[in-house]
Parts: structure tokens; C-alpha cells; sequence
């Protein structure tokens, strides 16, 4: 079981219920699109707590089922045939490319928790600048540090992914839902 996705799911649950109570206080035009948005998300979080409680158990249960199938099978045919491993593969040269592949998985995991760490703490300077710099600096900025972090999207699709994002979000919070967004910083 994947504990991680099962917490997201969990954390995905609790951030949508907290939605749906707070559109409670909207009003009625604006509460539309964050029950919708809320609903989606427990919708999916739930799915998510689902297929690790439920369906990892059973495709584990499967894989076993089948890889107790496959050793019998293996060492009813132990005469040295061309699927036998050789004795050259379990020397002491090949165990160490083992070595290396763990570190570098170690590494690179440890590379993955720290851009979680950067873009959690851009998250929270986003929120806590919002108001200052306005929507879209403040959105334009986060988005390219976030994605400068993450790395793996081309400069220019990044670009014209984040324009597009950033005009929708004020088409919607704006034009259709009338609500007011500091959309420049407040010292202009």
C-alpha cells in the first residue's frame, strides 16, 4: 500500500469538505463554481482512498497468485536453460551497479522532497503576497518559480499555459462571478 497516496486522498477529502462548508458563506452565484470544484475533488480523493484500500489488495493478492505459480514453474526447469541465471551474474561486479542504482534513487528522492519543500514554501509566499503584488504578478511569479523547481516543462508552453491560466481565472472570478480580485499591485 502506497501510504502517501492514501494521505493525499485523505488531505484531498478534508480540503473539499472545507470548500463545500465555506461556499456556505458566499453568495449564491459566487458558492456555484467552489461546490462544483469541491465535489470533483472528494469525488477523486475518494477514488484515490479506494483504490489503495481496496484494489491494491486485491492486484497484490493477484501478483502473488501468479509469482508462486512462476517459482514452481522456475525450479521444475533448474537444468541450466537459457532463462537460469548464470554464475556470472551474481558476482561481486554486479552488485555493485546495485549500490549505485540505490544511492542515486536515494538522491533523487531526496531531490523530489526538497522541490515539495520549495513549492509548498512558494505557496505560502504566494498567499501571503497576493494582496500586495496583485493576481497576476504575484500569480505570474509563482507559476515561473514553481515550474523553474519542477523543470519539466518547456519554457515556452510554461508561458503560454500560465497567460491562459491566469486570464480564465479572471474571466471566471470576475466576469462571470463578480467578485472583486486585487488584479494589480497595490502600490500602483
Amino acid at each position: 500500500m502506497n501510504v502517501s497516496r492514501l494521505l493525499l486522498g485523505v488531505f484531498g477529502i478534508i480540503v473539499a469538505a472545507t470548500f463545500y462548508v465555506a461556499a456556505d458563506d458566499y453568495p449564491r452565484a459566487a458558492a456555484e463554481m467552489p461546490v462544483i470544484y469541491a465535489v470533483a475533488v472528494a469525488l477523486l480523493s475518494l477514488a484515490m482512498v479506494l483504490d489503495e484500500l481496496v484494489f491494491k489488495r486485491r492486484r497484490l493478492a493477484a501478483r502473488e497468485a501468479g509469482g508462486s505459480d512462476m517459482a514452481s514453474g522456475s525450479s521444475a526447469t533448474s537444468t541450466g536453460g537459457a532463462n537460469e541465471p548464470s554464475m556470472r551474474d551474481a558476482s561481486p561486479q554486479r552488485a555493485a551497479p546495485a549500490a549505485a542504482d540505490k544511492d542515486e534513487a536515494t538522491s533523487t528522492g531526496g531531490k523530489r522532497w526538497l522541490a515539495v519543500v520549495a513549492i509548498f514554501a512558494l505557496a505560502v509566499a504566494y498567499v501571503l503576497t497576493l494582496q500586495t503584488l496583485g493576481y497576476i504578478f504575484a500569480t505570474a511569479l509563482f507559476m515561473a518559480l514553481a515550474l523553474g523547481v519542477i523543470g519539466t516543462v518547456r519554457w515556452p508552453f510554461a508561458v503560454i499555459g500560465s497567460a491562459v491560466l491566469i486570464a480564465m481565472i479572471c474571466l471566471v472570478f470576475i466576469g462571470f462571478l463578480g467578485l472583486p480580485i486585487p488584479l494589480l499591485p497595490a502600490f500602483v
